[in-house]
């Protein structure tokens, strides 16, 4: 009887050995990226909604019901990094004069996440790299929403949740599903129609 118990021990233990011995499969840069953006929107928010700091804001999309209790997914998390002097926020209609960089959420390859748009290289250098003049209508839910909020010389680091922007579309090199993070500086803003 004590061989058989032995025996067993001997297995356990060896089987032990051999699965401490396996590698652990490499996870691909994209892989459960809806799960994981999910995540990290959800952490975003948690940060967003504690506001120890007094730098952040969050806004339900526009055209949502403000009375109904929305998820994260339907909302924009913005960490203020410089308030404006601004008194007036841009209207859904009006071209926006700013500076901006997109990148996607932080992860093993690019932990500052996925640059992938930028209207500048580099660093900012404002004295030199001109402004970007763009129809707010023509942007991202999320990112329209954030920057109707905004007034001249805000710097806002905005988090948008993959449903308010590009969703499940694969747009250019971004994955479906992705949250989306700008840095966004909006230098001034004009009526629709005037230039």
């Amino acid at each position: 009887m004590n061989n058989w118990k032995l025996f067993f021990l001997l297995l356990f233990f060896s089987l032990i050995g051999f699965s401490s011995c396996e590698e652990t499969p490499e996870v691909g840069e994209y892989d459960n990226w809806q799960a994981r953006n999910i995540t990290f929107i959800d952490s975003i928010a948690s940060v967003a909604r504690a506001n120890s700091d007094g730098k952040w804001k969050v806004f339900s999309a526009t055209g949502l019901d403000e009375n109904k209790e929305w998820g994260n997914e339907y909302n924009v998390y913005c960490n203020i990094l410089n308030s404006g002097s601004g008194v007036e926020h841009p209207a859904f209609t009006d071209t926006v004069e700013l500076y901006y960089t997109g990148r996607l959420m932080p992860s093993k390859s690019y932990p500052n996440g996925f640059l992938f748009d930028s209207s500048y290289d580099g660093e900012l250098e404002p004295e030199f790299d001109p402004t970007v003049k763009m129809l707010l209508d023509r942007t991202v839910p999320g990112f329209y929403t954030a920057v109707q909020q905004m007034v001249d010389g805000d710097k806002w680091l905005v988090y948008i949740p993959s449903n308010l922007g590009y969703g499940a579309e694969v747009k250019g090199g971004i994955p479906a599903y992705s949250a989306l993070i700008f840095e966004i500086d909006l230098v001034s803003f004009s009526s629709a129609g005037v230039k």
